[in-house]
C-alpha cells in the first residue's frame, strides 16, 4: 500500500547558511578598501599632502647646486626613512580603528568570514592602496628630481622604490598592531619613536638593530651619504658596523610583518564588539 505524500512548508525549514567563500571575501574587503578612490575627498586631501612634499622639499631644492648635493640625501633620510613610514604607521592604525566602530561591526563582523582572516585580508587590501598613494609621492620625488637636474637620480631609483615598498609593509603592519590595542595609537607610536628609534636605535651597540628605521637606512645607504640626515645617525656613521646585508635586512622586516600580522589578528579575534543597535538599547 502507498503512503499518502505530505506536502511540507517550505517555511518549516531554515535558509541555508552562506558558505564562506576565501576569494569572494577578499574580493569584497578590496572593493570597500578602494573605494576611497573615487570619492573627491581622497584626492583633495591626497593633493594637500602632496603640495605639502613639495613644500618640505624646499631646504634641499634651494638651487641646483643645493639640489646636487642635498637632494638625494633628503629623498633617503626624510621621504623613505621618516615620512612614508609615520604616514604608513597612521593609516595602518586608522584603518584598523574604523573597523572597530558600532556602525562597522554590524555590517562586517555578520559576514561568514573569520576574525584572523579578516584582519589578513585587510591587511593586504590596505597595503596595497598605501602602497598606490605613495607612488603618487614617487611620481613627485621624480619630477622633483628632473626639475632639477639632480645628477645619478635615475641610477638612485631602484634603491629609493624598494626602501619605500618596504617602509609601508612594515609600519603599516606596525599601525594595525598598535590600532588593535589602543585608541591613542598615535602616542603609542611617539613613544615608540623616542624609545626604539631615536634611543636604541643610536646606542653603540648591536641592541641598535632593534630600531626598524636604522634597518631602512641600510635600503637605502647608498643615497645617504655622510651627511645625510636620519633619526638613526648612527647608521650613517662609516660603514654602519652591526648592518645586516640586504638581503638578510629585507627577511627581518618581513618577519616582522609577519609577526605584527599574527598578534594583530590574535588580539583581534578576542575583542568584544558592540553594535550600534547595542548601543541604541
Amino acid at each position: 500500500m502507498t503512503r499518502p505524500s505530505v506536502a511540507v512548508s517550505s517555511d518549516l525549514f531554515p535558509p541555508p547558511r552562506v558558505v564562506p567563500h576565501a576569494r569572494h571575501a577578499l574580493g569584497g574587503i578590496w572593493r570597500l578598501t578602494s573605494r576611497r578612490f573615487f570619492t573627491a575627498n581622497y584626492w583633495l586631501v591626497l593633493a594637500g599632502l602632496l603640495a605639502a612634499l613639495v613644500v618640505l622639499s624646499i631646504p634641499a631644492t634651494s638651487s641646483y647646486e643645493k639640489a646636487a648635493k642635498s637632494f638625494l640625501p633628503w629623498t633617503s633620510g626624510f621621504y623613505v626613512c621618516f615620512a612614508v613610514p609615520i604616514l604608513s604607521f597612521i593609516f595602518g592604525a586608522g584603518a584598523l580603528r574604523d573597523d572597530l566602530g558600532a556602525a562597522s561591526a554590524d555590517y562586517i563582523f555578520t559576514r561568514p568570514v573569520r576574525r584572523p582572516v579578516y584582519v589578513v585580508f585587510r591587511y593586504l587590501a590596505h597595503v596595497t592602496v598605501v602602497q598606490i598613494d605613495f607612488l603618487f609621492a614617487l611620481l613627485v620625488i621624480a619630477g622633483l628630481g628632473r626639475f632639477w637636474h639632480v645628477p645619478g637620480f635615475s641610477s638612485a631609483l631602484p634603491f629609493i622604490l624598494p626602501g619605500q615598498f618596504a617602509a609601508v609593509f612594515v609600519y603599516d603592519a606596525i599601525g594595525f598592531l598598535c590600532g588593535v590595542l589602543t585608541s591613542r595609537y598615535v602616542i603609542v607610536g611617539l613613544l615608540y619613536g623616542a624609545v626604539v628609534e631615536v634611543g636604541l636605535g643610536n646606542v653603540p651597540t648591536q641592541l641598535n638593530q632593534i630600531s626598524l628605521v636604522r634597518h631602512l637606512v641600510a635600503l637605502v645607504r647608498p643615497l645617504h651619504g655622510e651627511a645625510g640626515w636620519s633619526l638613526t645617525p648612527g647608521a650613517l656613521a662609516g660603514t654602519a658596523p652591526g648592518t645586516a646585508s640586504i638581503p638578510v635586512t629585507l627577511a627581518l622586516l618581513g618577519a616582522v610583518v609577519v609577526t605584527a600580522i599574527t598578534l594583530c589578528a590574535l588580539l583581534f579575534s578576542r575583542r568584544e564588539f558592540a553594535g550600534s543597535a547595542t548601543r541604541d538599547a
